[in-house]
């Protein structure tokens, strides 16, 4: 028989066989007629020995020996009747014989039943006995009809409801009540996908949708808040106690519950997140219509976007129950939610006053199309604040309904919530067909003539402020609650109220309350139709365009293409989660055929495939890809910072980024982009390239002249492992296997403030996305959910990182994650001032300052470098020989940092004032020091003169050598504003670290020894950007948030 390759079909020539047993005359192939012959035979020594050997014992089968009274023949060999044995047990086979072809040999043993179908893999994995008929595979075990069942329950498990633990089949309702793993999120049972990942020394598991929700909005879901009953654990002495019919019930009760609670995060998921992926790409839009000076398609892309907040300000609107009072009109049932985090007022008004803003930029760009380049910060700022005002009212409107779910005990107000968002669906594309308004439509009241930005009672295309609607003839105020009996005169233009209207026939009622946020968005509508108006009356009028004009706008939006495509690119590797699948059972028959066409009778084996569990996972949630988060094409609110933040930096250093390949113009749809000769990011490298490139760096350093007279100590002498082929994003397993050695060779210091950065990346760290690279990198817990937790949060309050905070608050939240590393609080409660406080102290507690003690003298060497060319290649080469926790931790706060410096500054002296300058002076004091960081421990001074000593910082500062801590300050201040730029391996480094894994140097003397060689040859070639930031056309003054243009 010939073994079947796959588990999907098994075809063999021969099942079993009789057997043929000879008789001892049959076992002489002589005749008698050939006896007179014997004597030629005997004495013709070349004759031919016909006689029949055991095909078993290779021993001849004798005439007239009583072990040879029966002869078997089988596929054509011969046997004693001793030797008919099972190959595998030796049990005797007689009739029935099942033959085996052994893989890789061209040899047939001959098996029993039992051992022929052990060695096909066809036995139960309950009863160990042969599968007939129908039988299921599951979990890599194949079992027949009776014991596919539940252990406890014997109920038959099926190809979709099967699950395992422990080798022991379950149904769905043990197995979920029992053995299922907890969403860390919700606390529901998983059921079929998930998604693992290691935190600290904990194994998270989460809803492929949980995760998410979490990951975009900051919003843990749970049973609570969804209105949902809390599915609870149950004991095995419970389930003894309740008869078929309990059992039955309970088993309903779970389906019907876990079906409900699939649907509904179904729902939640995928409606917040196609609608962040569709308001994302038209902010982008925006962005890359302004650049390119397109102002018709940068008005419809706004208009788009203008209707979907639309949408979701309706959506909030929901969550009101009842009508505003005179007293207090904005305490809406919406606004009761309000805390010291969010202020729905003032995140709204920012919105939209960023739009206006953008309409007002696209107005004036034909007039002077120069003006762009002159206005760049402050349009990058405008859109960085558009993504992240709308988020968070994303975030402030799922945590609202959540509540109100929890308070009123229903999904209601959910399922309401999420039908008026979905209403963005309808607008697709010509957004202007669904703005019904005309141009002359005021903004005012109608009676007082003021600008209206409250909420507001309208009447037709008429608007009046809520005190100012008073009754004509009585003159009485008339209240919200009283709207419905108000009646207005068209022909007199004259509000009536309830009373006065029963005398004017001719009145009709009508009147409707406007909420605050639908009133912006009409304020918003009415800025949109104006700025169509006008763009398309310069259009008419300025028909001749500047043809530089034109050919820059083509370079910019190719500009803007790749670095979309590149955003795009980093983001599908940074982000992408493995989903985990329950394996699916399958249902096969064997069938058994005769084959009449041989002399010896055969039986075929055929696997057939009767079911396969897969089509109803495959549709149970097709909205999560295989690997959830990595749609490489679609954007979400996150990625427009990461592209206003690359825009940036090659605005200020356009030839910083040319390792990208021009674009091919005929390549309109799939623009690639394309590495020249680098591009690599450092969280892109092995753990012994990143220390070659360590040991490369500082190389170079202690062969330059302005660094001669620093001492390089040796603890800067990276020692290099042989062989390492790790990558610094090792997988889940082996970060798994890494930490339990490293358990068993030290006890772990269970506590985060005041230790080394090291320790806590391995022991209490995390694999974070917050990074620049399209790898993650390993940082510690405390900064992923502390960096992650602003980034929700409003950051233009003024005083950010500038202030403290509450003191004592500050102590119980690092004496709460002192006493449990792994687990971070519930930062959504407290403030963004609290959190940035709480971050600075964490920084400031590291044993070792992040941008390294060691790399002190330096870092400030390198800032008196006057040649923008030399210090870039410094900062450059510095930056490389940080340790890799250090870079890793610096590279996610560089980032976050130069995103909250976009919200210094919004409108009318509004923001947080921390621009780049100013969060560097508050910054560089706890990750650039020379010392303990406290100012009155004593320390050797920094300055170049190694010899003086200071008793104190105020010592220091006093005897004028405080210059350091204000060259401190630009260092961080250039670290901040080219953290892109710095996260990139130079291609100068690339070039010789290739070259040193080419001469397999692993030691720091060789590496050494070579780099000076390629000094001295001259072969070093350091192709830095020799063009210096733009500073003769954009100067940016610290002492403010505004930039001011040179003439």
């Amino acid at each position: 028989m010939q073994n079947f390759s796959t588990s999907s079909q098994l075809v063999n020539n021969h099942d079993h066989a009789c057997v043929n047993i000879l008789s001892q005359k049959d076992t002489n192939p002589i005749s008698n007629n050939n006896n007179n012959n014997n004597n030629n035979h005997v004495h013709n020594k070349t004759s031919v020995d016909n006689r029949k050997f055991c095909e078993r014992c290779k021993k001849p089968i004798i005439q007239g020996d009583k072990k040879g009274k029966s002869t078997l023949k089988a596929l054509g060999k011969y046997y004693h009747d001793e030797c008919f044995n099972c190959e595998d047990c030796n049990t005797p086979l007689k009739r029935k014989y099942f033959p085996f072809t052994l893989k890789n040999e061209n040899t047939t043993i001959l098996l029993c039943q039992y051992d022929y179908f052990k060695r096909n893999e066809l036995l139960c994995a309950v009863c160990d006995q042969p599968l007939r008929g129908l039988y299921y595979t599951a979990f890599g075990k194949k079992y027949d009809e009776k014991h596919f069942s539940c252990v406890i329950c014997s109920e038959p498990c099926g190809i979709k409801k099967c699950f395992i633990d422990n080798e022991k089949l379950y149904c769905k309702y043990h197995f979920l009540k029992f053995h299922s793993k907890l969403c860390n999120g919700c606390e529901y049972p998983i059921s079929d996908q998930y998604i693992e990942f290691l935190k600290g020394d904990e194994v998270n598991c989460w809803h492929p949708e949980c995760y998410g929700i979490h990951k975009y909005w900051h919003v843990t879901l749970s049973s609570e808040k969804l209105a949902l009953p809390e599915i609870k654990k149950i004991l095995s002495s419970e389930l003894d106690n309740n008869t078929d019919d309990d059992i039955d019930s309970l088993k309903r009760d779970l389906d019907a519950k876990m079906n409900i609670f699939n649907n509904l995060l179904s729902k939640v998921w995928s409606t917040l997140y196609k609608f962040e992926e569709q308001t994302a790409a038209c902010i982008s839009d925006m962005f890359q219509h302004l650049a390119s000076i397109d102002q018709i398609k940068g008005l419809e892309s706004c208009a788009l976007l203008v209707l979907k907040t639309e949408c979701l300000f309706k959506a909030l609107g929901t969550l009101d129950n009842e009508i505003p009072t005179d007293e207090n009109e904005d305490n809406t049932t919406i606004e009761e939610y309000q805390d010291k985090n969010f202020s729905l007022r003032k995140i709204s008004k920012n919105l939209t006053t960023k739009i206006m803003i953008y309409l007002q930029i696209l107005r004036k760009i034909n007039l002077d199309p120069a003006t762009i380049k002159s206005q760049m910060p402050t349009f990058m700022s405008i859109i960085t604040g558009l993504a992240h005002f709308l988020k968070l009212i994303m975030r402030y409107g799922l945590f609202v309904v959540l509540e109100k779910n929890k308070i009123t005990n229903s999904n209601t107000p959910l399922m309401k919530y999420l039908k008026a968002l979905r209403k963005y669906e309808e607008y697709s594309s010509q957004p202007f067909n669904y703005i019904k308004l005309s141009i002359k439509v005021t903004d005012n009241c109608y009676q007082c003539n003021k600008y209206i930005q409250e909420g507001c009672i309208k009447y037709h295309d008429k608007r009046w402020h809520a005190k100012c609607f008073n009754c004509f003839k009585c003159n009485n105020h008339i209240g919200l609650d009283e709207l419905s009996d108000a009646t207005f005169n068209q022909q007199q233009n004259t509000i009536l109220c309830g009373n006065c209207s029963i005398e004017d026939p001719i009145s009709t009622s009508g009147f409707q309350y406007v909420t605050r946020l639908i009133q912006l968005i009409f304020l918003l509508k009415i800025g949109l139709v104006k700025s169509k108006a006008v763009t398309e009356m310069q259009l008419k009028y300025n028909k001749n365009s500047n043809k530089s004009t034109v050919n820059e706008a083509v370079m910019m939006q190719q500009t803007y293409i790749r670095t979309l495509n590149d955003i795009s690119k980093l983001k599908s590797k940074r982000e992408s989660v493995s989903v985990s699948h329950k394996q699916n059972a399958r249902l096969s028959m064997l069938l058994t055929t005769t084959d009449e066409n041989t002399e010896e009778p055969t039986i075929t084996l055929e696997d057939k495939l009767i079911s396969s569990g897969n089509e109803e996972n495959n549709t149970k949630v097709s909205f999560l890809p295989e690997n959830v988060f990595s749609n490489g094409r679609s954007l979400t609110l996150d990625d427009i910072s990461r592209i206003v933040a690359v825009e940036q930096a090659r605005e200020l250093r356009p030839n910083a980024f040319t390792h990208f390949k021009k674009l091919k113009e005929t390549d309109e749809e799939s623009v690639r982009v394309v590495a020249k000769e680098s591009g690599s990011f450092y969280s892109e490298l092995s753990n012994s390239d990143s220390l070659i490139l360590q040991a490369i760096a500082l190389s170079l350093l202690q062969n330059e002249k302005s660094m001669e007279k620093l001492m390089v100590p040796s603890t800067l002498i990276p020692s290099i492992p042989k062989g390492d082929k790790s990558n610094s994003s090792n997988k889940f397993w082996n970060i798994i296997k890494i930490k339990r050695n490293k358990e068993t060779k030290k006890k772990k210091i269970k506590k985060t403030f005041g230790v080394p950065l090291d320790y806590l990346c391995e022991s209490w760290g995390i694999q974070s996305d917050l990074g620049v690279g399209p790898s993650k990198i390993q940082i510690p817990i405390v900064v992923d959910e502390l960096i992650f937790s602003l980034r929700q949060m409003d950051l233009s309050v003024e005083g950010i990182f500038r202030i403290n905070g509450n003191i004592r608050k500050l102590n119980e939240l690092t004496l709460e994650i002192d006493n449990n590393p792994g687990k971070t609080p519930d930062f959504s409660k407290e403030t963004a001032i609290q959190l940035s406080a709480l971050l600075k102290k964490f920084i400031r507690s590291l044993p070792e300052p992040l941008m390294s003690r060691e790399l002190y003298d330096m870092w400030i060497n390198a800032a008196r470098i006057e040649s923008e060319t030399e210090k870039r290649k410094f900062m450059s080469l510095l930056y490389s020989i940080l340790p890799v926790y250090n870079r890793n931790v610096l590279e996610v706060l560089l980032s976050f940092l130069f995103w909250t410096s976009s919200f210094s500054h919004i409108e009318n002296q509004m923001g947080s004032k921390m621009d780049i300058h100013n969060l560097s002076t508050v910054i560089a004091p706890n990750i650039l020091y020379n010392g303990s960081g406290d100012n009155n421990i004593p320390l050797k001074s920094a300055s170049t003169n190694m010899d003086t000593k200071h008793n104190t910082y105020r010592d220091a500062f006093a005897q004028n050598e405080g210059e350091n801590y204000f060259l401190a300050i630009e260092v961080v201040d250039y670290v901040i504003t080219n953290n892109i730029e710095l996260a990139m391996v130079p291609r100068f480094l690339i070039r010789l670290l290739e070259e040193v894994k080419q001469l397999n140097y692993t030691d720091y003397e060789s590496i050494k020894r070579f780099v000076l060689e390629k000094i001295n040859s001259g072969a070093i070639e350091f192709d830095i950007d020799q063009q210096p930031l733009r500073s003769e056309t954009v100067k940016t003054v610290h002492s403010s948030t505004i930039i001011h243009v040179k003439e």
